[in-house]
């Protein structure tokens, strides 16, 4: 009888027990991953930017979310601070003791970033790997550089594009020509409208101020804005908007802000227009 099929058989039991053994061998060979802090998101409620040679930015969480508190007041950009907190869950497979800093660039560090009392130095970025070195506590780690770049150079690049915080939901728009106010829950035009307009017309008017997105912030400098609109809150609060120009760019002053947001010629026209039926606005568009 042939020994090949016995032969074969043999082969097929080896590579079975060789397959079960690469299956069940616990992860002792697994890349240890450091974490850079014991922080969770949630912990977070102030946040401090250090740069050589910048003012730092300082955060606080309030009630109605992250606000800029110095060099300026200005409410900051959600998405933007969730990516500074980030850092707090990072993790690298390099720890390193934190011994000759001035190898990695962090003697001092370019940034620093103090997150709930923790600060992480950011140094340089290893042009091989592409990982930054950060120091935390007393170790240098080597990280992905997107947390790096998530810190700004300049307060204003925190700031919220929105024109509305999400706390101040209008009641009543007034502009120079007409107003938009809501009464026993529906909206209505004065003057009367032409023609006549649904509420979703009103709703979907009302939201483009409501979500209206600059696309950028500025300081408000103290120049001559006519306060053509104001705006009543459900809350109870108000303020009004100057508009500094209605050329190239709608730039809208917000003095209580002490901010000034540009917006582009497009969304200037569904801002400072009154609201029209659905389909009239699409006629409008094309």
């Amino acid at each position: 009888m042939s020994r090949l099929p016995w032969l074969n058989a043999l082969l097929l039991v080896v590579v079975a027990a060789l397959g079960a053994l690469v299956y069940f061998k616990p992860g002792g060979d697994a890349p240890v991953e450091h974490s850079l802090s014991q922080l969770k998101p949630s912990d977070v409620k102030s946040i401090r930017i250090e740069r050589q040679g910048a003012a730092a930015i300082s955060l606080e969480k309030k009630e109605g979310g992250w606000v800029i508190t110095s060099p300026l007041a200005a409410r900051a950009d959600e998405s933007h601070v969730q990516r500074l907190i980030e850092i707090v869950g990072a993790k690298s497979a390099h720890r390193l003791a934190a011994g000759g800093l001035e190898r990695f660039e962090l003697e001092p560090p370019a940034a620093r970033v103090i997150l709930a009392g923790q600060t992480f130095g950011f140094g340089m970025v290893n042009a091989l790997t592409r990982e930054q070195y950060v120091l935390a506590g007393d170790a240098v780690y080597a990280v992905n550089p997107r947390y790096g770049t998530a810190l700004p150079a300049n307060p204003l690049d925190l700031a919220s594009r929105q024109l509305l915080g999400v706390s101040e939901t209008p009641l009543r728009i007034e502009l120079k020509e007409f107003s938009v106010e809501q009464r026993d829950g529906k909206w209505a035009l004065s003057p009367a409208p032409r023609s006549e307009l649904s509420q979703d017309d009103f709703v979907r008017w009302v939201d483009g101020w409501r979500l209206a997105s600059a696309i950028r912030v500025e300081p408000y400098v103290g120049g001559k804005a006519r306060p053509d609109i104001k705006i009543q809150l459900k809350n109870g609060g108000s303020f009004t908007l100057g508009i500094l120009s209605s050329g190239a760019n709608l730039v809208l002053a917000r003095p209580d802000e002490k901010l000034q947001y540009y917006f582009r010629i497009d969304t200037a026209k569904g801002l400072l227009a009154p609201p029209s039926a659905a389909g009239e606005e699409r006629a409008a568009k094309k």
